[in-house]
């Protein structure tokens, strides 16, 4: 008797983490050997760690998705792991969580393979930047303590094992409620990353995008988490507003429409981290304003898209298109500051967009089990 889906996946995901642990375990070992490191900064134990899960994130989703044996396709086939074969008759039509039927390598489009890297790399950001706030919080709670060698190296494949293992199952089960989580926390630890390693600690009094301005670490860490969080939400925009399969000709308008906000808000939240304001005022501005304006179109478009979604997802982004105008008056009045009024917008649009993954693959997921039931 084969193994539940489930516990296959685990086990891969295991057997990943402890390839990790030993290898990485030898590596820390080799460089570690007789020496004692700080917690955090240069040269330190969480710098090490830091780097190392940055690769393995990224090596691992890549690992993950083809032990799929799908190719480099961004989402898996099923909401099971690894499914058994069926015949051609049998085999489900609709997209839900699947989003593309199972592709051996060669089949695979180039445009998704490029998706596939592009969160590929935004697993392994978030876990260099992860590991490296976390190196900070315990350097800080214990102060100017060191590490072992030994001690160092356990620590190290440890830390790199576990991010092996967690985003080798994220890859194995990846879809878009689960990417729309990644996301979340992805521009969550960036921004957050950026914040704390400012070299101004009055960023604030200015804007928010002073924080991508200098030539620090921090600035890098901001433009990159815009930049990435922007390709990936223009990857992902065609497979949230999948057209086939609708008949009717002004919802497939109204999803294609969306699809192209989507795309265009992806690509101007991109524009925000590459046309900083010591690059160009005028681009940076314009795609910071056009990223809220087209939000604005899209919001009042995606009822003809998902029309059976819940009232509340539409409530939701009319009183969150309301806020953001409101916060907007408040600084044209003078009451805000910039930078409150930017983090606003930018939570409520970013929000919005996470709640907007989730709601169209339950839709989708919804529609493709109708679909295997009628069959």
């Amino acid at each position: 008797m084969s193994a539940p889906a489930q516990l296959t996946v685990e086990g891969a995901g295991i057997v990943c983490g402890a390839a990790v642990f030993v290898v990485v375990g030898v590596v820390a070992l080799l460089l570690f050997w007789g020496r004692t490191l700080p917690i955090a900064g240069p040269d330190s134990l969480g710098q090490f760690v830091a780097i190392a899960g940055g690769i393995i994130a990224f090596l691992a989703y890549l690992t993950g998705r083809l032990w799929r044996r799908e190719g480099l396709t961004p989402f898996q086939t099923t909401g099971e792991a690894r499914p058994a074969p069926q015949p051609r008759s049998q085999a489900p039509s609709a997209l839900g969580s699947r989003h593309r039927s199972a592709l051996p390598l060669s089949s695979t489009a180039g445009v998704d393979i490029f998706d596939t890297f592009a969160i590929a790399l935004a697993h392994g950001i978030l876990a260099l930047l992860g590991w490296l706030v976390l190196g900070a919080v315990l350097a800080n709670g214990f102060q100017d303590a060191t590490v072992y060698h030994l001690s160092a190296t356990a620590l190290a494949a440890a830390a790199a094992g576990v991010t092996g293992y967690a985003v080798f199952l994220s890859a194995a089960r990846m879809d878009l409620m689960r990417l729309s989580t990644v996301l979340a926390e992805f521009a969550v630890v960036g921004i957050l990353t950026s914040m704390l390693s400012a070299p101004d600690p009055h960023w604030w009094q200015l804007h928010l995008s002073a924080l991508g301005m200098t030539q620090s670490v921090s600035s890098l860490a901001f433009n990159l988490t815009l930049i990435i969080a922007g390709v990936i939400v223009t990857a992902i925009a065609r497979y949230a507003t999948d057209a086939r399969g609708i008949e009717d000709p002004r919802r497939r308008s109204a999803v294609l429409r969306v699809r192209v906000g989507l795309i265009l808000i992806g690509v101007l939240l991109a524009g925000v981290g590459v046309f900083t304001l010591n690059i160009s005022v005028t681009l940076h501005n314009v795609s910071a304003v056009g990223m809220v304006l087209v939000f604005a179109l899209v919001v009042f478009w995606v009822r003809g898209a998902l029309p059976n979604a819940p009232r509340s997802f539409f409530v939701l982004g009319y009183v969150f298109f309301g806020a953001i105008v409101l916060m907007l008056v408040f600084f044209a009045v003078g009451y805000y500051v910039l930078t409150a009024a930017e983090l606003v917008a930018g939570v409520l649009v970013f929000s919005w967009l996470i709640v907007y993954l989730r709601v169209s693959g339950a839709a989708a997921e919804e529609a493709a089990n109708v679909h295997v039931v009628e069959d």
